[in-house]
């Protein structure tokens, strides 16, 4: 009897796998953002939601005089209808990385203040409302973040620390929010002086995956200690230059690398120390829909990338720029 429970169990299982793959297959391939919003973050919500906060590539690489006219706003859109809000106005305050906590329904992002102060705003993820801001300092640059179950994590691309924002029970951030800055012993910079840059990690947020921008090095970090090792990875690529946003689905780790239009696959080892390489999305001679895209998200069979359209940002007008959500197959 036992047997034939495990059966039917299954059968369900992979029944309601399959109808919603067959389901993701109508699903729209490419999302229009707002023109002119120069995005750099995307983040999974509740169901099919999503969310993508608005840049300003064109003042801090660019030396525009001022932030772009969409600079620190968040969209809100739906994976499945293609259909989409701005849910927080632009601010005028850049925004990178985005992380998402459904225990709080809060959204953090990581935020240029100004010249001197980065750090991270905290919205309420379904009104858009402001819950706080929390300044990390100057001489940095927050770039991606990432919730785990006692704290949110961020990385600067400046300097080989982690910063961790504490986390109460639940999710909840203390009436004063707690900022702690942890020295990565081991996290070699490399000479361009811009490295940390994405990070993923397990819910227990033990240890982290970093991977090193200008370097191509992933890197395994403690976050009790700090202590950073590189991740040793056999196969064709080894290095994944150019390695920003990062997405991992249980040990398989998906690389955005950004300038080389393409999305490195690993397969890392169960303890995180090691893996291999698997294959490249998309494949060679395959369509490429990828446009300087810069972080990802996963859901069912796809990936989701970000387009930020960098070069028509150089040498175009940036306000015109239509910037798109693509959907890529695992």
């Amino acid at each position: 009897m036992k047997a034939i429970r495990l059966l039917l169990v299954s059968f369900f299982v992979l029944c309601v796998s399959t109808t919603n793959v067959v389901a993701e297959q109508n699903w729209p391939e490419a999302i229009a953002m707002p023109t002119g919003m120069e995005p750099e973050g995307i983040e999974l919500g509740n169901g099919h939601e999503f969310f993508v906060g608005a840049f300003s590539y064109s003042s801090e690489f660019l030396g525009a005089p001022e932030h772009s006219a969409l600079a620190g706003a968040i969209y809100k859109g739906n994976l499945r209808t293609g259909e989409g809000v701005i849910l927080v106005p632009p601010t005028g305050k850049p925004v990178s990385g985005l992380s998402y906590d459904p225990r709080t329904d809060y959204l953090y992002a990581a935020t240029i203040f100004d010249d001197l102060d980065q750090g991270v705003t905290v919205y309420d993820a379904s009104s858009g409302d402001a819950i706080t801001e929390i300044p990390f300092g100057a001489g940095i640059a927050i770039n991606d973040c990432l919730v785990t179950r006692r704290a949110v994590y961020c990385t600067d691309s400046f300097n080989p620390d982690l910063y961790k924002v504490v986390l109460e029970k639940g999710g909840r951030l203390p009436s004063i929010p707690e900022v702690e800055v942890i020295p990565m012993p081991g996290f070699v910079m490399g000479e361009a002086g811009f490295a940390a840059n994405g990070l993923v990690g397990d819910y227990d947020g033990k240890q982290l995956v970093i991977v090193n921008i200008s370097t191509g090095v992933l890197f395994l970090v403690d976050t009790a200690s700090g202590e950073a090792s590189p991740i040793e990875i056999e196969g064709a690529e080894q290095l994944f230059v150019d390695g920003d946003g990062l997405y991992l689905n249980g040990r398989t780790l998906y690389i955005m690398q950004n300038f080389q239009d393409k999305i490195a696959v690993v397969q890392l080892w169960e303890d995180l120390s090691g893996g291999e390489f698997i294959k490249n999305i998309p494949g060679e001679g395959e369509p490429n829909p990828l446009n300087i895209a810069t972080t990802i998200i996963g859901f069912g069979n796809s990936i989701y990338a970000i387009n930020t359209n960098f070069f028509d940002i150089v040498f175009g007008n940036p306000a015109e720029v239509e910037p798109y959500v693509v959907r890529l197959r695992k």
